[in-house]
């Protein structure tokens, strides 16, 4: 006889391990049923179980479905059987793996009182498919995280926020994009895939490569392997942009939904991942080097000039948003000078790396006796790259405008350089002209009148 209710709640066990065993069966309504089965059964029943058995079914039970799903989606695209099987196999995966992710975030939501201390593994789990090199799978990792987030953000602690801002900033430091690869003998490349040109160039929906990547037939010619190595590298490049893009939204729509519950502290966790983001695209936007190769590969790389302006522009624009409100919210353990020094610190890099794109030098202050630089005329290039630019820079003087007049003359030494260095700027946008006229005659003209 059994005493302990726990006891007696595992014989639920064997159950729904059958069925989640049955939704690997190759038979697609035998998949699809079981699946239904499983995950109604959860939902009817879930609030008899305990935490024990709630871990032991997510562990064993639930979790395994995405297993089946790492091992089956296979990142160097062999092991195929052939177009029609894998694309068939691609659109199960994807179908599996976006009802199951959205029945877990339902299933946690509704039991939220039991299941919270499983949040973290629950997260781990939505982070490890953003991680993955496939755009569809990261895709519906991000949109399952926005979805558990968004409908449980009312029931989460500050501790649970850390974790939810934490696993935001590990899958974004994660997927940040690597550009190392373009250096690896790119002129044999070329040559090599400009003679397969005429191929097509489709590929199934979770495919992590063109069809110039290993997923045909081996090629064991070592320019043909190296040739498909770097097709296999571009797809996974600009994988981790479009992921970053989607992590960059995500982010937004969490943090502008909870934004009175987020604290100074795990807003501050989103503002260094995000930060991160914007410093390492910048540094592939300004790599000379490396973008005159990107343009040089051409069709081979189908990327804009600089490559990840957007993605720079985007970031940027967050961190100004977030440290902003900030400023002005002023939540728990909110410390002014610490974040106000955080947000001058950022208004002056971003105000530094565009004068430099217009002036294509770096900023310095004017020396006593120094003469006034020729200036070049911008390039279309250039010209385009300034207007890219333009919304946060004006952003960027509108943030600083937002200090008011004491903050504004603690860091005059800071700003006063970069204003001046401005005003002889040429700029892509007389958007920026007008905001720093603005800035000039509400903010920097009074301050220096009132100084005198």
């Amino acid at each position: 006889e059994l005493s302990d209710k726990d006891d007696h709640l595992y014989f639920w066990f064997p159950l729904l391990a059958g069925l989640s065993e049955l939704s690997f069966d190759p038979r697609p309504e035998i998949r699809k049923r079981a699946l239904q089965i499983l995950f109604d059964t959860l939902r009817n029943y879930g609030h008899i179980f305990s935490l024990p058995l709630w871990e032991r079914v997510f562990e064993s039970v639930l979790f395994r479905i995405f297993d089946y799903v790492r091992q089956a989606v296979d990142p160097s695209g062999e092991g195929g059987d052939g177009e029609v099987a894998e694309f068939g196999q691609d659109s199960w995966l994807y179908e599996t793996c976006t009802m199951s992710l959205e029945l877990i975030v339902d299933l946690f939501i509704n039991f939220y009182s039991t299941v919270n201390p499983l949040l973290k593994k629950v997260l781990m789990l939505l982070v490890s498919f953003i991680k993955r090199p496939h755009q569809s799978l990261a895709g519906i990792g991000i949109a399952a995280f926005v979805r558990l987030i968004t409908n449980a953000g009312d029931l989460l602690s500050d501790d649970k926020w850390l974790d939810v801002a934490s696993s935001l900033k590990e899958a974004t430091v994660s997927t940040l994009p690597d550009f190392s690869f373009i250096f690896d003998g790119t002129s044999s490349i070329r040559s090599n895939a400009e003679s397969v040109s005429g191929q097509g160039h489709g590929e199934s929906p979770l495919s992590p490569m063109s069809p110039l990547s290993p997923s045909s037939e081996p090629d064991h010619d070592p320019e043909s392997l190296r040739t498909q190595q770097f097709y296999a590298a571009v797809s996974d490049l600009k994988c981790r942009v479009a992921v970053q893009l989607l992590l960059i939204q995500a982010m937004m729509e969490i943090y502008t939904t909870y934004r009175a519950q987020i604290d100074t502290k795990n807003a501050c966790v989103l503002v260094d991942a995000l930060h991160a983001v914007a410093t390492h695209a910048h540094k592939i936007n300004t790599n000379v080097q490396l973008c005159s190769k990107i343009q040089e590969l051409g069709s081979l790389m189908q990327m804009q000039d600089p490559p990840l302006l957007r993605l720079e522009n985007e970031a940027y624009q967050m961190c100004l948003t977030l440290l902003q409100n900030l400023m002005l919210d002023q939540p728990q353990n909110f410390k002014e000078e610490e974040i106000e020094s955080h947000l001058v610190n950022l208004c002056q890099e971003v105000l530094e790396f565009y004068i430099k794109a217009s002036s294509g030098r770096l900023m310095t202050e004017p020396t006593l006796g120094s003469r006034p630089q020729g200036r070049i005329p911008l390039s279309s290039r250039r010209r385009r790259e300034l207007s890219a630019r333009a919304p946060l820079i004006v952003a960027t003087l509108e943030a600083i405008r937002s200090l008011g007049e004491t903050s504004f003359k603690k860091h005059l030494t800071k700003f006063f350089p970069l204003l001046t260095a401005l005003i002889g700027c040429e700029h892509g946008s007389k958007d920026v002209q007008v905001a720093l006229s603005e800035m000039l005659d509400e903010v920097l003209g009074p301050a220096l009148m009132r100084s005198c």
